[in-house]
């Protein structure tokens, strides 16, 4: 059996390749192994790269709990770092906007915002200030 690390080499080489498939199936084996270790923001951040890869495949349904769990274990440990907290609600807003959820996709792309502007990351500011202007004040 694969490492997590080689399961992960391995499905970042079938992502890129277009292989979602394959991809998934690897990081699903590595956050197994991140699992069965406790080792759960690395499990997080793993089901986080399989989300995105099903929103890639315009699989909003089965991207969402993955994002939900995902965000539900960073946002319950203290030693989550803030750049892996802000790359799972930035696309989580964007699957919220997709799906037709004004409402939440807003809290969620002023929730990257606030993040991102922590940081200092420009780019992820104004990524989510131009998805903030193209969404409703009043619903």
């Amino acid at each position: 059996m694969a490492s997590a690390a080689e399961s992960i080499v391995e499905g970042r080489r079938a992502r890129a390749e277009g292989r979602f498939g394959a991809a998934r199936t690897y990081y699903a084996e590595a956050a197994g192994i991140y699992r069965a270790e406790s080792n759960f923001l690395a499990y997080a951040h793993t089901i986080r790269h399989i989300a995105d890869m099903y929103c890639q495949e315009s699989k909003p349904a089965e991207a969402k709990p993955l994002y939900e769990e995902a965000l539900e274990i960073y946002r319950g440990s203290f030693d989550t770092k803030l750049l892996d907290l802000a790359n799972t609600v930035r696309p989580y807003a964007l699957l919220n906007e997709t799906i037709g959820n004004p409402i939440a996709a807003r809290e969620f792309w002023q929730e990257a915002k606030s993040f991102y502007a922590s940081l200092r990351l420009e780019a992820g500011i104004n990524e989510c200030d131009k998805h903030l202007a193209g969404i409703p004040q009043t619903f």
